[in-house]
Formats: C-alpha cells, structure tokens, sequence
C-alpha cells in the first residue's frame, strides 16, 4: 500500500497573528472606558491568568507558534510573588531572537499584587527598590496601564513611599498612561498634583492612602521623609518604618548593576520639565478616586470628561461644585465620605448625578434643606460594611424628599450591609412599605467591600 503523504496546512504569519490574538484576548484587561467603575477586578484577573495558560501553550507548539506568541506574551503581566521579579526583569530587558526592541517595549498593562491575600512578601525589599517598583516602570516605557496594590502585614499603614516613585511614573508613562491604580504606598496631596499634571492622556485614575498637604506646616514637594513613627500608647511599642536601605551591602535578590539603578533612581531622579500653569487640565479623566480628597487643591485641575469620583473629603463640600471649574456637571456616579455636607447639598452641586453612593459610617449628616428639585438622580446606595450603623434616619429624609417631589427619577433605594453581621433584611419593614408606595424600591445588598483605604481594614 502507498502511503499518503502528509500535508500540512500553512497560514501566514498575519493570519496566525490574528487567530492567536483573537483565541487569547480578553478585552477587560486593557479597557480604560468607563465601564471598568463597575468591573470585576477578580473575574479580570482570572480571565488573564487563563489567557497566559493558552498563551504558553500556543508558544510551544512550534518555532513558528512561539514567534507569534511573543507579541501577546508580555502585553500584560501580572506579579503576584516578589521573588519571582528579579527574573522577570530580566527577561523584560532581554530581546528575542525575533525582534529588535526588548520585550518590555511591548508591555502594555502591569499589576503588581504584593501581600494581597495570604501570600507574603519581604516587606524590607521595599526600601530598595520599590521607588522604581523594582526597575519594572523604567523597563515597560509604553505601559498603558500601571496597577500597584501593596499591602503590609500592618493593612492600616501604607509604604513608606520615596517620591522618586512619583517622579518614575511622571517620566516613563506621561505619553502613554490611560489608567492609574495605586494602594498602599503612602503619598501626599502635592505630589499626586505633580505628578498628574503630567499624565494628560490619564482616564482613569484611583489613589489611595493620600494624605493632606498641609501649607501651614508642609513644603511643597520637599524631601521625603526617611522615618515614620505610629505610636500607639504607653502599653504597646511603636511601630517604626525606616527607608534607610545599605546600598554598600550585596541584594538578597538582584545583580549589582540593578542595585546600583535603583541607588541612582532613589538619589537622581526629577521631575520632568514642565512649563503651564494652573489649573493644569486632563482632558480624557472619566474616573477619579482619592481617598483623602483634598478639594482646595483639586481647584489646580480641570476635568472636563469626569463622569465618576470617589472620595473621602473633609474639607469644605463648597469647593467641590461645579462652579468652580473643577468637576463638570456631567458628573453621574458619586461616592461621597464626609462631615460636612447634607445630602441636599452633595447632590445639588451636580445636577446631572444619577448614582449616590453613601458611607453611612464615615459621615455625618446635617439636616437637609432641598431648595431646587433634583431630576437626575436614580438610586441612592446607603452602606455599611463593618458593623451595622442605622440608616433609617436617612431613608426618612429620602422618602421624605420624594414625597415632596424633589427627587423625581429616584427609583431605588439600597443598603449595603456588613456581610459578618446577620442578615436584617426584616429590620426596613415600615421603611419598604412606604418606599413601595411611592413607587421605590428598598433592596438590602451584600456587596463586596472596594479596595479603598479609607474603606480598607
């Protein structure tokens, strides 16, 4: 019997590109749109872990496979184990045999998740690198995406953050920056002006553990400070944060050359030149997060295309209207912590509001006084998520201002609730009566705590 021969199907290298890019892609992981203030951040990062399992199963099919899968291999990387990045810098620095430009030249998104869940990490390591985060910004220059989560064995305090930090992402990523992604590393208000004035092409951008600048006492963009002391009383020993990493010494993980970057970066680095005054605008930010919002200096900035913002604000709520520049009034989506503003007042100062989402244990409350109907909103969210805090109060002054028609789109109302405490779905009996009555609807929810300082225990 003859045999017959074998054939074997060729497809250009552009087709392959296109079946492999389109059998791997998972469009949340690099979408900026407005849509990711609703995201899954979980299911995202499942769905990446998934793609890179097919991804490295592509590569090794053969030469030709592995050539193509070099393209999609390092678009997006995600660290979850510190003592796996001294080798991932290194191969982010090295160049296929295929290409001309170092594989760090095609990273488009990186996250690095250091102490999330109960992975540990050297938290030491932090003081010697971690004002680069370890070389990798430098190393990826047309990041699109930066997400930093890094949280202590202490959740309540923040790194001790170099602002050499600031100043890598202002250099490396102001062309390219679309979504900015930080908690845990500690910074303070004048230096997230500095270095947002930079990133114009910025959409989305969260922030936490900022901290007040304080003109009375603070230098604007002073040195950093090399010790942090938290007291906490005369029965316990403080808690002592020091950046005074030995260069002299040799690493525990990286080369010497790198050691000697990082040493450059912490005493080198600058701003990059930067020639208009305020208000400095950032023409395409949608999504605006910053736990500490300091609204007095957030008149530095214009944002023409803000849509939603979150933040943790005591000062006064009048800075926050839209007259003064600011925040537009096509704002829709507010999460709003604080002390000084009643609910009237938060939502007239944005006409177009359609979501309100409240806090409850974090603010208080005057009474409210609507002068103006308020067309535009839909759901208010009342939540709590560590201990129940009664929010009856205000649900009354809810009903209360549907009845009187000032709140004439409202269609639901919404308690989150603490998902350690028993369920009190029964506790708004009366609440739910009325509420249907007036044609609400009174829901109690569990909703999955955001990763926010302020909200973060």
């Amino acid at each position: 019997m003859r045999a017959h021969p074998t054939h074997t199907m060729i497809f250009p290298v552009e087709v392959l590109s296109s079946i492999v890019r389109q059998a791997t892609l998972v469009p949340e992981v690099l979408d900026t749109s407005p849509s990711i203030y609703f995201e899954n951040h979980d299911a995202v990062i499942r769905g990446y872990c998934d793609s890179m399992k097919t991804k490295v199963s592509l590569s090794l099919v053969s030469k030709t496979f592995h050539n193509v899968m070099e393209t999609y291999l390092y678009e997006v990387v995600m660290i979850f184990r510190f003592q796996y990045v001294p080798t991932l810098l290194q191969r982010l620095h090295s160049i296929s045999p295929a290409s001309t430009t170092p594989r760090g030249h095609r990273c488009r998104r990186l996250d690095l998740y250091l102490g999330v869940g109960s992975i540990p990490y050297d938290e030491e390591a932090w003081y010697e690198g971690g004002h680069t985060l370890w070389g990798l910004v430098p190393a990826c220059p047309n990041l699109e995406i930066l997400v930093a989560r890094v949280i202590r064995s202490k959740l309540y305090m923040p790194c001790l953050t170099h602002k050499a930090l600031w100043k890598t992402i202002a250099v490396c990523c102001a062309k390219t920056i679309r979504r900015l992604d930080l908690f845990g590393l500690g910074i303070r208000m004048d230096r997230v002006e500095m270095m947002l004035r930079h990133l114009t092409k910025l959409e989305a951008c969260s922030i936490g553990h900022v901290t007040k600048f304080d003109p009375l006492k603070d230098i604007y963009d002073d040195e950093e400070p090399k010790q942090r002391v938290i007291s906490y009383g005369r029965c316990y020993a403080p808690i002592v944060f020091e950046d005074d990493w030995d260069y002299s010494t040799p690493s525990g993980y990286f080369n010497p050359l790198t050691v000697s970057e990082f040493k450059a970066a912490k005493t080198d680095s600058c701003w990059p030149p930067f020639t208009t005054s305020a208000p400095y605008t950032l023409p395409h930010l949608h999504t605006l997060r910053l736990d500490d919002f300091d609204s007095e200096r957030m008149t530095q900035f214009n944002f023409p295309r803000l849509r939603h913002l979150d933040m943790f604000c005591f000062s006064k709520i009048e800075y926050l209207s839209s007259s003064r520049g600011s925040i537009p009034d096509s704002l829709t989506h507010l999460t709003y912590a604080g002390r000084s503003a009643s609910i009237a007042q938060i939502i007239g100062f944005f006409p177009q509001l359609r979501f309100l989402n409240l806090p409850i244990e974090y603010c208080e409350f005057p009474d409210s006084h609507f002068t103006n109907p308020h067309a535009c909103l839909e759901v208010v969210e009342l939540a709590t998520w560590y201990c129940f805090f009664d929010p009856k109060p205000q649900i009354k002054e809810i009903l209360v201002a549907v009845q009187n028609r000032n709140l004439p789109s409202l269609r639901m109302i919404q308690v989150t609730r603490p998902g350690k405490c028993a369920v009190f779905d029964d506790l708004f009996p009366d609440e739910k009566i009325e509420s249907a009555a007036l044609g609400l609807t009174l829901q109690v929810v569990i909703r999955k705590r955001p990763i926010f300082s302020f909200l973060a225990r």
